[in-house]
């Protein structure tokens, strides 16, 4: 069963792109999670795949890396 979040923040211009929307969306699909990101204004975004021993090792990595994006300022979008 494949669960998928998106989070969504405005950037703060640390980096020169201040007002512009950066989008972080993960993917769980058994036991890999796959993390996509990039400026929601770009069509080409980076991405990145881990696997790990368990869906539910790969469940709490996922859930790890969300609860980090909402420290930063991020809110979810969207989860299914």
């Amino acid at each position: 069963m494949q669960t998928k979040w998106c989070l969504v923040k405005v950037s703060d211009g640390n980096r020169g792109a201040l007002g512009k929307k950066k989008v972080y969306e993960l993917s769980v699909n058994g036991n890999s999670f796959t993390a996509v990101w990039g400026m929601a204004e770009k069509p080409s975004r980076q991405s990145q795949v881990k696997t790990f021993s368990s869906e539910q090792g790969a469940r709490w990595a996922a859930m790890d890396k969300i609860q980090s994006k909402l420290d930063k300022g991020y809110v979810i979008a969207y989860s299914a």
